[in-house]
């Protein structure tokens, strides 16, 4: 299984509409066992989330899911990430 960082940005539109959106879908993550680990920046400028997918492909499809991935909310980069 590989690893995927999701790097979250918040716009300058941001409205924070998506939020519980945004959490539900990470749950899902979580109880499926695809979510490794969650969290939001200090500074409320945005967050990150690691996954664990087969392919980049798969990674793609989640995080298209994810209700804040908008351009008026938030800007999200996905990295394959060699973490161990």
């Amino acid at each position: 299984m590989k690893k995927f960082l999701v790097w979250i940005v918040r716009s300058p539109d941001f409205t924070g509409d998506s939020i519980t959106g945004h959490r539900e879908h990470l749950q899902k993550l979580r109880e499926a066992g695809k979510l490794v680990l969650a969290g939001g920046f200090a500074d409320q400028t945005g967050g990150a989330y690691i996954i664990q997918c087969e392919s980049i492909e798969a990674a793609e499809d989640l995080i298209k899911k994810d209700p804040m991935n908008n351009a008026s909310e938030a800007f999200y980069q996905l990295k394959e990430w060699n973490a161990s």
